[in-house]
């Protein structure tokens, strides 16, 4: 028998690199700044997270360097097995410091971390609750813990509080969100949250990849932001994002701390990050504890200026409050179509098509950092005008 392997989305995503319109996978041939060289062209990057602008610090690149030389290229294995590194060692330290939680545990990247704290926390007694535009990585680990699942409508607190209700009779309730949400640029209202599970008894988990470093009075994301980070159980994190970094990490108690060493296979069979990823994280977390307040108020004007500018023009940036600007567009064919002719004229943003959004919710993405200047900053504008006019968008 023949299976078929065929599947819509792929077909489309075929077609548009059939007549060369795809704005998928360019081949970055360079990096200088803000500016990147792409399939033969140079453009602004406004598709990035990398929203301090850190992985392009000399500093930090330079203690990445001193990492290899002093460890290689490498760790030996596993880490439960062969270990980690002082500068593992010294991350971890930090981040428990930072967060004022008793450990950590870095991973190989962010979904890893999710992976972990769901399926090792979770079983089938337990009932795992998710805001429905989670990250991938989060359904995922609770498919995989084997827990009933259910979801509540995007930051819908009346929803979220029925299905607490009627989840009493399970063994862990585990209320999981994002801090701020990859495709919508807005935060979980986490001090509500944190109420609801206390009433009825339940945990809160928050990935904090898009928030932490750049969110919150201290950076810590939006815990930090809504003054409660100390009723959180488990803090998940990355070091993609805002530390211009590789890799994920995890913050919690002791006891959540053990059982993720012992039981996790995304730990405990995963071998340890470069010893390149953990200087560059070290590098990144003591930088932002020295200039992170200057940062955060660099990348807030450069957000303001965009949003406003952009609302000003019409656009629909859906509810973002961050640096997370999206530019809803409609069908994944227009999308793909608008972001192809930005990449194509000097601006590349990242495009956001089903299943990563709802069927015709297609967006661009535009990762605004600390480090664009303003002029930057008016380009990407003049350029989603000039997008405009060509595609009717407003």
């Amino acid at each position: 028998m023949k299976i078929d392997l065929t599947d819509p989305r792929v077909e489309a995503f075929k077609s548009w690199v059939s007549q060369d319109a795809s704005p998928f996978f360019p081949l970055v041939e360079a990096n200088i700044g803000n500016t990147v060289r792409m399939n033969g062209r140079e453009a602004l990057m406004f598709g990035s997270c990398d929203y301090l602008g850190l992985s392009q610090n000399a500093e930090i690149v330079e203690r990445s360097i001193e990492a290899i030389r002093a460890f290689g290229t490498n760790t030996y294995g596993s880490q439960a097995l062969c270990g980690h590194t002082v500068l593992h060692h010294a991350v971890e330290e930090h981040l428990a410091r930072i967060h004022f939680k008793e450990t950590a545990l870095m991973f190989p990247s962010g979904f890893a971390a999710n992976l972990a704290v769901l399926t090792t926390l979770a079983g089938p007694e337990d009932v795992i609750i998710n805001d429905h535009t989670n990250h991938v990585s989060i359904f995922t680990g609770s498919r995989l813990s084997g827990a009933e699942v259910r979801t509540f409508l995007h930051n819908d607190m009346v929803r979220l509080e029925r299905v607490l209700a009627k989840s009493g009779d399970r063994r862990r309730r585990i209320v999981v969100v994002d801090g701020l949400y990859s495709a919508d640029g807005d935060l979980a209202p986490l001090d509500q949250i944190v109420d609801l599970a206390k009433r009825y008894d339940a945990l809160v988990v928050v990935d904090e990849a898009h928030s932490f470093g750049v969110v919150g009075p201290r950076g810590l994301g939006a815990a930090d932001h809504f003054g409660v980070l100390d009723d959180v159980d488990v803090v998940v994190g990355t070091m993609s994002k805002a530390l211009g970094s590789v890799g994920g990490f995890v913050v919690a108690n002791e006891q959540i701390n053990l059982m993720l060493r012992a039981l996790a296979p995304s730990y405990t069979s995963s071998r340890g990050s470069a010893p390149a990823v953990a200087g560059a994280t070290l590098a990144s977390l003591e930088y932002i504890e020295k200039h992170g307040a200057d940062l955060r108020s660099r990348l807030n004007e450069n957000v303001q200026y965009v949003t406003s500018t952009l609302r000003a023009e019409g656009f629909d940036l859906l509810d973002t409050c961050s640096q997370i600007v999206p530019v809803l567009i409609g069908s994944e064919e227009k999308t793909a179509a608008v972001a192809r002719w930005l990449m194509d004229n000097g601006v590349f943003t990242a495009a956001f098509v089903a299943p990563t959004v709802p069927k015709n919710k297609g967006r661009l993405r535009i990762g605004v950092t600390a480090t664009h200047t303003l002029e930057e900053c008016r380009q990407l504008c003049v350029a989603l005008k000039q997008a405009d006019e060509k595609f009717s968008l407003t």
